[in-house]
C-alpha cells in the first residue's frame, strides 16, 4: 500500500499566515487571508462640528481611513453635509 500524504503539508507554496477558504456566490473557491493584528490602516469616523451647535435634526457622518503612521492626530476635512445643504467642517470621533 502506498501512504497518502496531504498536499499542503508538501506544497512548496504554503502561506505565511493562516486562511480560511469560503464559496463565493457565484461558486468559485476564494482564499481569504487572515487580517494582520495591528493594522496600519484605521477606519475612523467623521461627524460635523457646526450640526451639533445650529440644533438641526439629524447627523452627518462619513467613514474613512487613515494611515496610524501618518496621521497621528485626528482628521478634519471639509465635507458635504445634506442636512443644512452645504459643506462644512467634519472632525474625527473618539474612539
Amino acid at each position: 500500500m502506498l501512504a497518502r500524504t496531504s498536499v499542503a503539508s508538501t506544497s512548496a507554496f504554503a502561506p505565511s499566515r493562516p486562511t480560511r477558504a469560503s464559496t463565493h456566490a457565484r461558486g468559485a473557491l476564494v482564499v481569504v487571508a487572515a487580517s494582520k493584528k495591528k493594522d496600519v490602516r484605521l477606519q475612523v469616523t467623521l461627524e460635523c462640528t457646526e450640526q451639533k451647535e445650529s440644533g438641526v435634526m439629524g447627523m452627518s457622518r462619513y467613514m474613512t481611513e487613515k494611515n496610524r503612521r501618518n496621521t497621528s492626530q485626528r482628521i478634519e476635512l471639509m465635507k458635504y453635509n445634506p442636512f443644512l445643504k452645504k459643506h462644512t467642517l467634519h472632525r474625527e470621533l473618539k474612539k
